[in-house]
C-alpha cells in the first residue's frame, strides 16, 4: 500500500509527503517501479539534475526490451532539456536519436537540441514527431491525437519564432489556443506576448491572462512560470502600472534589499546590480552604490571589468564619497590596460573618458599628463574648445608661452552684436539698487502712484441706478420699515389710555385732561387737531375685547 499512497501524493501535487513516505521504504524496497516514481517526482519538483542521475540508474539495470524502457528513455531526455532551460548549462554531450516509432523521444530529443541553442535539428526533429504522431492515429483516439500534435506544433512554433519566422509562428501559436491542454494555451499565449511586444497593448494583456490563470500553475516548470512572470512585468511598465512596484509604494529599502538577494545569486548580472545601484542613487546612498559596483567587478570578467561606461561610473562615485586618489588610480589603470591588452586595441577610448581623466590630472596638480591628455585630445579635434581651454590651463602651470601660444590662436569673439551702452547700465547678477551711481548726476526722485483698487461690485448691478444710502442700516431702522402682523394697528393708533393733550374724551374741549392752560389764539385749532388725533373709545375697546379673546377663551388675566 506504501508504494500506491506515494503515488496519490505524486498525482495530487504533495511532492513533500510523498518524498518523506517514499525515503522510509526506499531503505527496505529497491524496487525499479519504486525509483521510476522517485524520479517522476524529482521531475515535478524541478530537481531535474537528481532526476536525470536516477533516469540513467534505471536505463542501465533494464534490459532494452522491457516495458519501462522507452519510457524512461522519454522522461530522461525530458529531464535532460528541463536541466538546460532552467540552468543555462553547457551540454556537450551526444544526443542519441532514436530511430524507432516513438514520437515522444523525437519532440524530447527537439526540447534538448532547442535548449542547447541548435534550433535546425530541433526543427528536424520536431517535423519527424509530427509525422510519427499522425501515423499512429490507429493507436489512440482523434482528441488524444489532436492534444499531442498541439504540443508539438507549439514547439515548432517557438523554432520558427527564433529563427526570425514571426508570422509562421504566430499562425501557430493562434491554431492552438483553442485547445484543451491549459500548457499548450499558456505557452502559446506568452509566446504571441513576446512576439507582438508594444503593438497593443489591450490585446496583449487579455492574451497574458490566459498563461496566468490558477488552473495552469500546477502543470508549468519553475523556468517556465518565472518567463512569464517576467513578461507579465514587462506588460505592466509598458502599460506605466507601476503602483505595484516596491519602489513605488515608497518602500526602497524593500526593494533594495530584495535586489541585493538577487544579486547574490547572480553576481555576474549586470542587470540586477544597475538597478540596485539606481535605486541606492535615487535614496542619495552613494557608499552604497560604489559597494555594490564594486561586488559586481569583483565578479565580473577583466573585459567587462574595464569597460568605458563602468569605469567612467566607478570613477564618479569614488569623487562622491570622496576619494579622488581611488579615483584617479582608477583611471590610470584604465589607461594602461586600454593600451596594452589585445582586447581593448582594436577598440578607440571614449573622448568622454580621456576628458574626464584629463581633468582628474589637472585637479591633482599633475599638469604634466594633464597636458599630454589634452593634447591628445586637440589633435583629434582642434575645434574642440573645451579641450583647448583645458590644455591652456594645464600650460599656463608648466609652459606660460605655449599657453599664451595657444591662446592667442583662440579666435577672437564677436562684439559688434553687442550694444556697449547697455552692458555697462545693467550688471548680470546684480540688482540695479546695487550699482553705483554717479555722485554728478541729478536724481529725481518720482513720487509713488498708489494703485486704486478695483472694487468689487455685485454680479447684477446696474451702474445707472443710485444704491440705497440706507442699505448698511439694520432693517426696523430704515425709513421705509414697516411692521408686520398683530401690532401693526397699535403702531399706528398708539397706546390705550395715553394722555391726549388739549381735549376732552368728546371732543368738546369741556374737559382738559392734561392740566395744561391753552392759550386763546390756538384754542379752536387745538380742538381740532385733537378731533384728529385722539382715536374714538369705541376702536379701543373694540381692539381690547377683541384681544380678550384671543388670549385664552374669553377669559381675561385679570
Amino acid at each position: 500500500m506504501s508504494y500506491e499512497k506515494i503515488y496519490c501524493y505524486y498525482r495530487t501535487n504533495q511532492f513533500v509527503p510523498a518524498m518523506e513516505l517514499l525515503e522510509q521504504v526506499k531503505s527496505t524496497n529497491k524496487d525499479s517501479s519504486l525509483l521510476y516514481l522517485e524520479a517522476q517526482i524529482l521531475y515535478s519538483q524541478g530537481q531535474f539534475k537528481q532526476s536525470v542521475q536516477v533516469y540513467e540508474s534505471l536505463l542501465k539495470t533494464l534490459d532494452k526490451k522491457d516495458v519501462l524502457y522507452d519510457e524512461i528513455q522519454v522522461n530522461l531526455l525530458a529531464a535532460k532539456a528541463g536541466l538546460l532551460f532552467s540552468t543555462n548549462e553547457q551540454d556537450t554531450s551526444a544526443v542519441k536519436e532514436s530511430s524507432e516509432d516513438l514520437y515522444e523521444v523525437a519532440y524530447n530529443t527537439a526540447s534538448v537540441y532547442l535548449a542547447r541553442g541548435e534550433i535546425s535539428k530541433a526543427q528536424e526533429q520536431l517535423q519527424l514527431a509530427q509525422k510519427q504522431c499522425m501515423e499512429k492515429s490507429n493507436h489512440m483516439s482523434e482528441e488524444e491525437q489532436e492534444e499531442e500534435l498541439a504540443v508539438i506544433a507549439t514547439q515548432l512554433g517557438y523554432t520558427y519564432q527564433l529563427q526570425g519566422r514571426t508570422t509562421e509562428a504566430i499562425k501557430i501559436y493562434h491554431s492552438v489556443l483553442n485547445s484543451k491542454d491549459v500548457s499548450v494555451v499558456t505557452v502559446a499565449s506568452n509566446n504571441i506576448v513576446s512576439v507582438e511586444q508594444t503593438k497593443d497593448l489591450d490585446e496583449v494583456a487579455k492574451t497574458l491572462k490566459l498563461a496566468t490563470s490558477k488552473e495552469v500553475d500546477a502543470k508549468l516548470k519553475g523556468y517556465q512560470k518565472r518567463v512569464i512572470l517576467m513578461n507579465e512585468s514587462l506588460l505592466h511598465l509598458y502599460s506605466k502600472k507601476v503602483s505595484s512596484a516596491t519602489f513605488h509604494q515608497h518602500k526602497a529599502s524593500k526593494a533594495i534589499e530584495e535586489l541585493k538577494k538577487y544579486a547574490e545569486r547572480r553576481p555576474s548580472s549586470l542587470a540586477i546590480h544597475f538597478a540596485t545601484i539606481q535605486l541606492q542613487l535615487l535614496e542619495s546612498q552613494h557608499a552604497a552604490a560604489l559597494q555594490t559596483l564594486q561586488h559586481y567587478l569583483a565578479a565580473a570578467q577583466k573585459q567587462d571589468q574595464y569597460r568605458p561606461a563602468l569605469v567612467a561610473l566607478l570613477v564618479w562615485l569614488y569623487q562622491q564619497t570622496g576619494q579622488s586618489e581611488l579615483a584617479m588610480e582608477t583611471l590610470d589603470k584604465a589607461a594602461s590596460v586600454w593600451k596594452t591588452d589585445a582586447a581593448f586595441t582594436t577598440t578607440h577610448t571614449p573622448t568622454s573618458i580621456i576628458k574626464q581623466t584629463a581633468a582628474f590630472k589637472l585637479k591633482a596638480s599633475r599638469f604634466e599628463e594633464a597636458v599630454a591628455d589634452y593634447e591628445q585630445l586637440v589633435k583629434e579635434d582642434p575645434t574642440d574648445a573645451q579641450a583647448v581651454a583645458g590644455l591652456i590651463a594645464a600650460y599656463a602651470q608648466v609652459d606660460p608661452a605655449k599657453a599664451e601660444q595657444y591662446g592667442n590662436a583662440l579666435p577672437e569673439i564677436a562684439l559688434n552684436h553687442l550694444d556697449i551702452d547697455t552692458l555697462e547700465k545693467v550688471v548680470p547678477g546684480v540688482k540695479r539698487g546695487y550699482v553705483k551711481k554717479d555722485p554728478n548726476s541729478v536724481h529725481v526722485k518720482k513720487p509713488k502712484e498708489k494703485k486704486k483698487r478695483t472694487p468689487l461690485l455685485p454680479k447684477n448691478m446696474d451702474p445707472n441706478v443710485q444704491p440705497d444710502p440706507e442699505r448698511w442700516l439694520p432693517k426696523q431702522e430704515r425709513s421705509t420699515f414697516r411692521m408686520k402682523g398683530k401690532n401693526k394697528k397699535a403702531a399706528n393708533k398708539g397706546p390705550q389710555g395715553a394722555a391726549v393733550e388739549g381735549g376732552g374724551i368728546g371732543g368738546t374741549g369741556s374737559a382738559n385732561i392734561s392740566g395744561v392752560k391753552k392759550s386763546n389764539s390756538t384754542e379752536q385749532p387745538a380742538a381740532a387737531a385733537v378731533v384728529e388725533s385722539v382715536p374714538k373709545p369705541t376702536t379701543v375697546s373694540t381692539n381690547k375685547s377683541s384681544s380678550k379673546k384671543k388670549k385664552g377663551k374669553g377669559k381675561s388675566k385679570w
